[in-house]
């Protein structure tokens, strides 16, 4: 069994990648519903601020998320394109006539060197940080915060 989503989280499910825009772009209350209509969505300032305000509260969760799931990811791709950069510009210097170009391409070796230093040794404390935001995440699954329980009637069950 499903539960049905409500009107309210469909609609900011909907509108979250435009509010997104209109948070990056710091548009005023009006050029945020002039952009909103121009964009298909409808609605009074009352309620731009209400999903802007749940849109903004839902920060922590994304950032969370973030951290557990998103991070290695990025973290992985920035290194396997160091990794390719590295390669390309060893073919470059091995292919290359001119002393000065040459001399170019180990200084851009060595400086992307530094770079891939920089990413290992940020590790441990994205590590941490990790961990950390995990021991809350099962803190507050262990013990969830009181709010109103959806009770189902017995005929949707």
């Amino acid at each position: 069994m499903s539960i049905k989503p409500s009107k309210r989280e469909s609609t900011l499910a909907e509108i979250t990648p435009l509010l997104k825009v209109c948070l990056i772009q710091r548009l005023t209350e009006k050029n945020a519903l002039q952009f909103l209509e121009k964009h298909g969505v409808k609605i009074s300032g009352k309620t731009y601020e209400r999903y802007k305000k749940s849109y903004s509260e839902n920060t922590g969760n994304r950032f969370i998320e973030l951290v557990r799931n998103e991070w290695a990811e990025e973290h992985l791709l920035v290194l396997d394109v160091m990794k390719e950069l590295e390669s390309k510009y060893w073919e470059l210097y091995h292919e290359c006539d001119n002393p000065m170009d040459a001399k170019s391409i180990l200084d851009s070796l060595r400086a992307l060197q530094g770079e891939k230093l920089l990413i290992y040794n940020e590790t441990p404390m994205i590590g941490r940080m990790k961990e950390i935001l995990e021991e809350r995440v099962k803190a507050l699954t262990i013990n969830p915060p009181k709010t109103k329980r959806l009770e189902l009637k017995k005929s949707e069950t």
